[in-house]
């Protein structure tokens, strides 16, 4: 039962890199590696003797090639490892997936009449408001204890106020995944103030595995900083995790804590 049970955190938890609403330019490529850590206490409420902390690491690459001004292709891999007492999972993950630019599907994220009064609020400012869409799909591989395969379907939505140096961006993702034995939605959502090179902002995850009813809902403190006049950037990333599993009713998981730091290399 241990085993199951850090093989789902294993396969719900993972975070690897967002591509974002934004499609590349025609002929620009980005390369995206992300390391993280997360620890949890997994309690037994009727067994407190079999209590014990989960550890889990996890490593991503993903690259990303602006096919034309509307498609990017993508490829990613990701690798994470589980340590609960002695015992240690690993499970590998690959995915290739096709970017297209939806403009017909853009909307706006800030609420009612926001951009609006930031114009009157700062009459002299010059703000420009830029909404984002696009839709993905691909194809997934997934080895470890399980090995299976399947695809995936996804829509970004992103909606980006600025006004000299100071931007403020909104940014939406919802995908569905069906593998071979499970099915698996996601969504999450980012805020994020940026001045100059400097970029702060929050980032809000739900995952759901259908088919075994797990639910994780993870928060993080992102941020970014870009080095003037250089093609990359560095995102530290700190928060919390909570997860919910309805096969395992009398197993409680404790408030996890997640780090996690971010390279990405335009080229």
């Amino acid at each position: 039962m241990r085993i199951a049970l850090f093989y789902l955190l294993a396969l719900c938890l993972t975070s690897p890199a967002w591509a974002g609403a934004w499609t590349l330019p025609e002929g620009e490529s980005k390369a995206t590696v992300q390391y993280g850590e997360r620890r949890q206490n997994l309690l037994f409420l009727l067994a407190p003797q079999r209590n014990y902390r989960l550890r889990e690491t996890f490593i991503s690459l993903l690259v990303e090639h602006g096919l034309s001004p509307h498609v990017t292709l993508s490829g990613k891999w990701s690798q994470q490892r589980t340590r609960e007492a002695l015992r240690l999972s690993e499970t590998q993950n690959s995915r290739l997936a096709g970017q297209v630019a939806a403009p017909k599907l853009a909307t706006g994220l800030l609420p009612p009449f926001v951009f609006q009064g930031l114009g009157s609020l700062f009459p002299h400012a010059r703000w420009h408001r830029e909404k984002k869409a696009s839709v993905l799909a691909g194809l997934d591989w997934q080895d470890g204890h399980r090995g299976q395969g399947g695809y995936h379907l996804g829509l970004s939505l992103a909606d980006k106020v600025s006004a000299g140096l100071l931007s403020i961006v909104q940014e939406m993702e919802y995908r569905e995944t069906r593998l071979s034995r499970e099915h698996h939605i996601n969504g999450q959502y980012r805020f994020s103030l940026q001045r100059g090179n400097w970029q702060l902002g929050s980032q809000a995850e739900q995952f759901e595995n259908q088919t075994t009813g797990y639910l994780s809902l993870k928060h993080s403190t992102r941020l970014t900083w870009k080095p003037p006049s250089l093609p990359y950037e560095i995102t530290l990333g700190r928060g919390h995790t909570r997860v919910n599993n309805r096969q395992q009713p009398l197993a409680r998981f404790q408030r996890g804590q997640q780090w996690t730091l971010e390279f990405q290399q335009k080229f």
